[in-house]
C-alpha cells in the first residue's frame, strides 16, 4: 500500500521537481498538485491524501493558517511543511498549528521519503539540518536564557506602529503594504517575541529595548 501525497506550492519548478523525484517511487503516489490555498481547499474536498507537502509562503494563504484549518478539519492528513525558511520560530509556528513535520527544500530524496513515512505514521519529523538548531532553542528555553530576537527593519517599523495603536489596515495604508503582508509580519513578530496579544507584545518589546516608552 502506497502513501498518497498532495503537493501545495506556488513555484512550478519546485512542484515539477518533486513530481519528477517522487513519481515511480514504490512507496508514494501523487494525488494532486496545488499552486495556492484555494486550489488546495478544493482538492481536499475531493480527495484526502495521507500526507500533504505544504509550502509555508503561499500567495493567498500562509502555510500556518492552512495547517491550522486542515489539521482541525481533516485530522487524518499528515502535514509536512516543505520550505526554505530555517528559523526556529517558523518551525515552532508550524508545529503549533498542526504540522507533524518540517523539511527544507534542499533535502535529498532519502530524507524526503523518511519524513513522509514518519509523518504518515503519526510521528514528528524535523529536517536533520535543523535538529541541532532546535536542540539549542530548547536548551535556551530550559535554562531561562533571554535573547533579543532579531527583527527585520520592516518588522521594527510595524512593531512601532502596533505599539502606537495602529490597526493592520492602517499600517498597510501607511507603509503601502497589503493587509495579508502586514498580518504575516504581525505573526512573525508575535512568534519572535513569544507573546499572544498586543499588550504582551508592547510589554515585551519595552523590556527588550525594541521600542521606546
Amino acid at each position: 500500500m502506497t502513501i498518497k501525497i498532495t503537493i501545495a506550492d506556488d513555484h512550478h519548478v519546485v512542484t515539477e521537481g518533486l513530481q519528477r523525484i517522487l513519481e515511480g517511487h514504490p512507496k508514494v503516489t501523487i494525488c494532486d498538485v496545488c499552486k495556492n490555498g484555494s486550489e488546495l481547499m478544493k482538492s481536499l474536498e475531493k480527495q484526502l491524501p495521507d500526507v500533504l507537502l505544504l509550502d509555508i509562503q503561499m500567495p493567498d494563504k500562509q502555510g500556518d493558517e492552512l495547517a491550522k484549518f486542515i489539521s482541525g478539519q481533516y485530522p487524518s492528513v499528515g502535514i509536512l511543511a516543505l520550505t526554505n525558511l530555517n528559523q526556529a520560530f517558523h518551525i515552532r509556528n508550524m508545529f503549533l498549528n498542526g504540522a507533524r513535520g518540517y523539511l527544507l527544500k534542499s533535502t535529498d530524496l532519502f530524507t524526503l521519503i523518511e519524513a513522509i513515512e514518519a509523518v504518515h505514521k503519526g510521528s514528528q519529523y524535523v529536517d536533520p539540518m535543523l535538529r541541532e538548531q532546535m536542540h539549542h532553542e530548547v536548551s535556551r528555553i530550559r535554562t531561562g536564557e533571554t535573547m533579543v530576537p532579531v527583527l527585520t527593519q520592516r518588522e521594527r517599523e510595524i512593531l512601532e506602529l502596533i505599539a502606537s495603536e495602529y490597526t493592520s489596515a492602517q499600517i498597510g495604508k501607511k507603509l503601502f503594504l497589503s493587509l495579508s503582508t502586514v498580518e504575516n509580519h504581525r505573526i512573525n513578530i508575535f512568534f519572535k517575541l513569544g507573546v499572544k496579544n498586543v499588550a504582551g507584545l508592547v510589554r515585551k518589546a519595552i523590556q527588550l529595548g525594541l521600542i521606546n516608552t
